[in-house]
């Protein structure tokens, strides 16, 4: 082309390509001819060349300057005392991922070489003088101070894209578990810089050979998307020696780059003690998905402005995120970190107290820390922002450790609450473990945007607002329910310092035993701060609930179960892990007694510190003090009778028949949507009982039901004399037993006749068990209707009321699209009145925390029934709040029922209202309030706007929040369907603005799966699964087919029950002549 016109509106790159004869042809092929005068600027071709070659230069000069940039950035390697850290990098592969064992050569950067004055020539390395630019070596007096260690006792065991987004989608890899190789020292530099999402780092890790692994393996680190460069292996000085030797090496990423893997030459094999240093930079992503290194943000009060900070989320599998590790909960090592951070923010914390800090380079500042105690990659935390201390270190400067709460400055006087619990506890902890804390300080801090309740870092323990802060003002007050969360959670991230942190499941297939001790001894731990609250009695009912409902059906999973892949891991993050390993621990307590199970606890700890455990070492401890206290049989160990509750999926039903004077009891498993007699999983139960003339006194077993036995026969139970109609007898004394208990009818029949002389937790577990045996076909609805009736006079027993929570909540979900709702609003509107008469919408100052949370309950149930009294008296109070914003009137425990009460009955309005309000206030835990009460109106296009909100990162409703806001919906009879269209449409948009780090998509399907009931519903749930396939969110789509299986289970109970539940509901109403409207 000789020269032509440049048109100023670019034609040709519109319309297609050029065409001679005045024609432009568009893509598709359509030509158009125009005539006119030639129009644009004329260009020769001398002129296009000229350009052409300026445009070229500025490109080179812009890759060298971005080159340029991005190798000053990385921060100094941390030289150890043993070796140093010069940089390493092959020339044939300037990135770093292969190294040619034959032609390994390194290049010494100018500011290493400035620190160092002698450089002498390893003697194995390849000896071509001419290509190898030879190494330092750093003499003795020269190396770099080693900080102090923190003062923790080793007790020996005895037993991205160019803008640094994260592009890549959820995806689940198989767990590679690569033997051969253990880490002892982990040296971080790290630089995080929120500008451009990555963190520019380098590494020292003192590596040594596993002594119990013979063959010749690889050094393999985990990563995810980090780019390794300057590879260096030094084998480690022993004794008197100062000259380092390099060691050849081969260097590669690993198969899909989810790892990275050295090989050191085969000749070295014989060393079976082996000792070398790894030495890497590396750059890492900055996330915005709350994994790794993430960045997250707040408002300046004062400034209006947006303040940016640096977090972290290691657990379960993410510090591979942020830099090159063995990231696996039995590769424990020490860490020493320092923190390059920019001027402008004013600190940095990690799990360690900070020893020194120091000028980095021009406007960066370096944060040095000391060394950690031995400890796993997911326990590894550091904080960079501007946020303030609470002082409380300085004003308690004489308790050790030192605890300081960390947070923005307008929380600061939120956090006194959190402050009193960590020194209740922290007591409590180290009299009943029989080992005091060594760490030197305790950090808490809350996070603006922080995926699970809190995470339980070594020294440096990390929340979400809610989790920590409690308002003292009293407009902003929390209720007695939030109050009781915040304390139970720092319980247990504190519990988690003695098991987690300092005794370590060997593999995430025992998750279960650190999660399950901490849950178990926070309840401990709050029973004994604050006997008032009884959470005992609320752990019967609580904890059963959560566990039970995830463990009835096929697609539960066995507690600890062979975990292969990253979703895997993910997914033992759920109430199997949790409640019911708290609910086994609990168990275990009573086989062996309080003193038996204190004493194996505080053996198993001493021995196993800083190291790492598995179930059968418990199992070890409990039997032999079990034995030596005489409460467990000789016959019996413990090993024996734990395996069948941790190795097989559910739980089972005592079957009780009295036959003649004596007790038979047959056991089966517990299966939703019906008992399936061809299940043949048994359990080692053990059995407790009472009756009228026996009462036992203890929680110890007397019997076992064996998984072998088809029925125990327990003789001479009953006389001659007792054995009738009215005789009481209840098993599983205050539930401490996992299984559910059914009765014959006789012995249900007395338990009804007797009810209020029975003990207060057996009250709540029959109605529990009544209510989710009828679900599951066990019994005839009649028997759970006629114990709801009990709730009529049992106004004050909040323990019941709360058992017959989760009952009723799936009765309300299947039923409340259906005719029968309307029956069973007026039989449930019968039993809440007297209650709510009673109480109102009222908030007495003088009254318990029990007393508090029981009024709301009832409260709770009054307006969801629709009883008048109660809907018209939240949605008057909540106006009041209207006509003046600044002043809330409704009280604090009430809030939550007023809210949602007032939001479904109003319009858009109100709706307006209540999100204003929630970008107003600073109180995390009324943002929650208001967030699901704004799923509760009942206006479709609310609903919509709402869930749309949750994938715009301007409407103030964080990450964290995403799946509250969601299942706000999904659980309004209005909006599931609502839910449901948004899921199917945003699917590909929601999992990639939320990552897969925390399961928020998979806890938004389920609570989708509560209305389903129908076969069109399931159509609707194949279809979904179907695009995620297509999609490739393959954990998605598991999660859907799991959900599938709670749609099987409605649509089979709406089959099966729905009818039966419907002529029960209306006999009852019909006799006691209860006015349906």
């Amino acid at each position: 082309m000789e020269g032509g016109y440049v048109n100023e509106e670019d034609s040709d790159a519109i319309m297609g390509v050029e065409s001679p004869g005045g024609q432009l042809k568009t893509k598709n092929g359509q030509k158009y001819v125009f005539n006119g005068p030639p129009s644009g600027v004329y260009v020769s071709k001398p002129c296009l060349v000229v350009t052409a070659f300026i445009m070229v230069v500025i490109l080179i000069f812009s890759i060298l300057i971005t080159y340029f940039v991005t190798s000053h950035g990385l921060g100094k390697p941390e030289a150890n005392p043993s070796y140093i850290t010069a940089q390493a990098q092959s020339k044939e592969h300037p990135e770093g991922n292969s190294t040619s064992v034959a032609t390994a050569q390194f290049h010494v950067p100018d500011w290493l070489k400035d620190n160092f004055h002698t450089s002498t020539s390893s003697p194995n390395r390849i000896k071509d003088e001419e290509n190898v630019v030879v190494p330092p070596v750093v003499k003795e007096e020269e190396k770099t101070i080693v900080p102090p260690v923190g003062d923790i006792p080793v007790v020996k065991s005895e037993g991205v894209n160019d803008d640094g987004d994260d592009i890549t989608k959820p995806t689940d890899r198989l767990l590679q578990l690569h033997e051969g190789w253990r880490p002892i020292h982990y040296s971080i530099v790290i630089e995080p810089n929120v500008e451009t999402s990555t963190n520019n780092g380098s590494l020292v890790i003192e590596i040594e050979r596993d002594a119990k692994i013979t063959s010749w393996e690889p050094i393999v680190l985990d990563v995810y998307n980090v780019s390794i460069s300057n590879v260096r292996v030094i084998r480690s000085l022993e004794g008197n020696e100062t000259d380092e030797v390099e060691l050849d090496f081969d260097s590669d990423y690993g198969e899909n780059n989810d790892s990275f893997v050295v090989k050191l030459n085969p000749s070295l094999a014989s060393e079976t003690q082996l000792k070398i240093a790894l030495s890497l930079d590396f750059v890492s992503q900055v996330t915005d998905t709350l994994q790794g290194v993430y960045k997250t943000s707040y408002i300046n009060p004062d400034t209006k402005k947006t303040e940016w900070m640096i977090s972290t989320q290691f657990s379960p599998i993410d510090a591979r995120r942020a830099f090159p590790c063995f990231d696996r909960p039995d590769m424990k090592a020490n860490f020493t970190i320092s923190i390059v951070r920019n001027s402008n923010m004013s600190m940095a914390l990690s799990n360690m107290p900070k020893y020194h800090s120091d000028t980095h380079r021009l406007g960066y500042i370096r944060d040095e820390f000391m060394t950690t105690p031995k400890m796993p990659t997911y326990l590894v935390a550091f904080i960079v922002s501007n946020m303030v201390d609470s002082q409380y270190a300085n004003s308690d400067g004489q308790l050790f450790p030192r605890v300081e709460i960390w947070t923005r400055p307008n929380f600061v006087d939120m956090t006194n609450y959190a402050y009193k619990m960590v020194r209740k506890f922290l007591p409590y902890y180290e009299e009943y473990f029989g080992i005091k804390n060594k760490l030197p300080k305790i950090d808490l801090v809350s996070v603006p945007d922080f995926g699970f309740g809190a995470m339980e870092n070594w020294g440096l323990i990390t929340f979400r607002d809610s989790a920590l802060l409690v308002p003292e003002d009293q407009e902003l007050a929390s209720s007695s329910e939030h109050m009781q969360y915040v304390a139970q959670i720092i319980a247990h991230e504190l519990a988690h310092f003695w098991f987690g942190n300092c005794v370590t499941p060997k593999s995430w297939d025992d998750l279960w035993l650190k999660e399950g001790f901490a849950c178990y001894m926070s309840y401990k731990a709050l029973n004994q701060a604050h006997p008032e609250f009884q959470i005992m009695d609320t752990f019967t009912v609580l904890e059963f609930k959560e566990s039970m409902q995830h463990d009835a059906d096929n697609t539960s999973h066995a507690i600890s179960f062979d975990v292969r892949s990253t979703s895997d891991v993910r997914r033992i993050f759920d109430p199997i892990s949790y409640s019911k390993g708290t609910i086994l621990l609990r168990m275990l307590n009573s086989i062996v007694g309080d003193e038996a199970f204190r004493s194996a606890t505080q053996d198993l700890l001493k021995t196993f510190a800083y190291a790492n455990i598995d179930r059968n070492d418990l199992w070890v401890f409990l039997t032999r003090h079990g034995h030596e206290m005489g409460t467990l049989p000789k016959e019996l160990n413990v090993k024996n009778i734990m395996d069948s509750w941790i190795t097989q999926p559910g739980y089972p039903v005592v079957n009780v028949e009295r036959r003649g004077a004596n007790l038979v009891l047959r056991q089966e498993r517990y299966l939703l949507p019906a008992r399936n007699p061809l299940d043949k999983q048994r359990w080692f139960i053990p059995i407790t009982f009472e009756t009228d003339d026996l009462h036992k006194g203890d929680n110890i077993p007397t019997h076992w039901l064996t998984k072998d036995q088809e029925e125990l026969v327990i003789p001479d139970v009953f006389t001659k004399e007792t054995n009738n109609n009215n005789t009481v007898l209840y098993l599983n004394l205050n539930r401490q037993g996992y299984y559910r208990v059914n009765y014959d009818s006789v012995s249900w029949l007395a338990l009804k006749k007797n009810f209020t002389l029975l003990p207060r937790i057996t009250r709540a577990q029959l109605l529990d068990d009544a209510l989710h045996l009828s679900q599951a076909e066990y019994l005839p609805y009649d028997i759970p209707l006629t114990f709801l009736l009990e709730l009529y006079t049992s106004v004050d027993d909040e323990l019941l009321w709360s058992a017959a929570k989760p009952g009723l909540n799936y009765l309300i979900y299947n039923l409340k699209r259906e005719p029968a709702y309307e029956t069973f609003r007026a039989f449930m509107k019968f039993i809440v009145r007297p209650a709510f008469d009673h109480y109102g919408l009222n908030e007495p100052d003088n009254e318990s925390h029990l007393q508090l949370k029981h009024r709301a309950l009832v409260a709770n149930f009054a307006c969801k029934f629709n009883y008048d009294r109660c809907t018209q008296v939240a949605q008057m109070r909540f106006r009041e709040w209207m006509r003046d914003a600044k002043k809330n009137p409704i009280k604090p425990n009430l809030k939550s029922v007023i809210y949602c009460t007032a939001l479904s009955e109003g319009s858009y309005p109100e709706w307006y209202f209540a999100y204003k309000q929630y970008k107003r206030t600073t109180s995390a835990s009324e943002k929650e309030e208001i967030l699901t009460s704004l799923g509760c109106t009942s206006k479709p296009w609310l609903l919509s706007k709402y869930l749309n909100m949750t994938i715009n990162s301007t409407s103030g409703i964080l990450k964290q929040d995403g799946a509250l806001a969601f299942r706000a919906v999904a659980t309004n009879a209005i909006g599931y369907e609502i839910a449901f269209d948004f899921l199917q449409t945003n699917i590909k948009e929601i999992a990639d603005y939320y990552g897969d780090g925390f399961s928020t998509l998979t806890e938004m399907i389920k609570s989708l799966t509560i209305y389903m009931n129908k076969d069109y519903h399931k159509q609707q749930l194949q279809l979904l699964a179907a695009n995620c396939h297509k999609l490739g969110l393959k954990a998605v789509e598991s999660a859907i087919n799991l959900a599938m299986e709670q749609v099987n289970d409605n649509i089979y109970w709406r089959t099966h029950s729905y009818d039966k539940l419907k002529s029960f509901l209306e006999s009852i109403v019909s006799e006691f002549q209860i006015n349906i409207f």
